[in-house]
């Protein structure tokens, strides 16, 4: 099904000022960007889903009734396999408190205190859910693999980039520059993936 969108106008369901620039590298001059907060100042919504896809549509059903254009909405995490997916759905507070990199990051270090590099595989996953005008939805999606690094490294990116390593690269996604991110990241693939669907 092909999916449109009048307006170049996308308002993206998140506050995280990183993730729409991050978002608005990606995808050009074409689209301008906006957040939130940009159409409805205060909204906030409970990402209670039990899955990627269910989180994001809790999004976009909280901005639709604020905005009646295209709204993109994702759910990204870490998994990691020696936690067996964890901490996945619930990577943006797995710290315990929503939001804190730095807590998270700790926690996550300290679930794989011990546990030698060979098993301290990892994947980000990312699902983009963009509705059009309409209500018509298509989800486009991204995945990339590496190992967790037993410090963090690097002060580029955010959330777990600076202790996840890509496959093939020696450095965390922390010490790329953003360009080199944006070409292997989950965010980015998946973004990609929307960008050639228009």
């Amino acid at each position: 099904m092909a999916i449109e969108c009048q307006r170049r106008d996308l308002v993206v369901a998140t506050n995280n000022q990183h993730k729409l620039q991050e978002i608005q590298s990606i995808l050009g001059p074409r689209w301008r960007i906006l957040g939130a907060q940009d159409v409805a100042s205060g909204l906030s919504w409970d990402e209670t889903g039990t899955s990627f896809l269910e989180n994001a549509r809790i999004k976009i059903t909280a901005l639709r009734g604020h905005f009646k254009g295209c709204i993109l909405a994702d759910d990204s995490g870490l998994c990691v396999d020696a936690l067996q997916g964890a901490p996945g759905v619930v990577s943006s507070s797995y710290g315990g408190v929503e939001g804190d990199h730095s807590r998270n990051v700790a926690r996550l270090l300290a679930d794989l205190r011990g546990v030698p590099e060979s098993l301290r595989g990892a994947h980000f996953y990312c699902l983009i859910l963009f509705s059009n005008e309409k209500g018509e939805e298509k989800v486009f999606e991204g995945k990339c693999n590496g190992r967790i690094l037993e410090s963090p490294r690097g002060h580029g990116g955010f959330g777990y980039d600076p202790v996840f390593a890509p496959d093939g690269y020696s450095i965390s996604m922390a010490e790329m520059a953003a360009s080199d991110k944006n070409a292997i990241s989950h965010r980015g693939l998946a973004m990609n993936a929307f960008k050639e669907a228009f």
